[in-house]
């Protein structure tokens, strides 16, 4: 696993929606910046990231924007494997350049950069 990312839930089921109270309590809607990781028998299966928090990673289920990653988590469950979620909060930075302050988003470079690296099967669009 990749070093300082926590579980945040599972999917166990299909068609249902993933276990995550026991990890992240009820922090579903808590709007933080995150990459996340899905994890099937120890290997990292998707990474994403969002600004929308934990709601996210936790609604792939029901997203039909997202077919691949929702077929491939029905198709997982279906056959008795779990999807672990993982996550870890990536701090959006302010920087000064030349004088203008800039806020920059950190998650999606980060995200990328872990892409290049794990080539995850599920990621990239049908």
């Amino acid at each position: 696993m990749i070093k300082n990312f926590k579980k945040i839930g599972e999917y166990v089921s299909p068609d249902e929606d993933p276990i995550y109270e026991p990890y992240i309590g009820f922090n579903k809607y808590k709007k933080v910046p995150l990459v996340y990781l899905f994890v099937v028998n120890k290997k990292i299966k998707y990474i994403g990231e969002t600004r929308r928090g934990y709601s996210r990673p936790l609604s792939y289920n029901k997203n039909p924007i997202m077919s691949r990653q929702k077929n491939a988590i029905y198709q997982e469950t279906k056959n008795g494997n779990i999807i672990e979620i993982y996550a870890l909060i990536v701090p959006n930075i302010s920087l000064e350049v030349n004088g203008t302050n800039v806020d920059s988003y950190l998650a999606q470079d980060y995200e990328k950069a872990l892409i290049k690296k794990h080539k995850p099967e599920w990621n990239g669009r049908l």
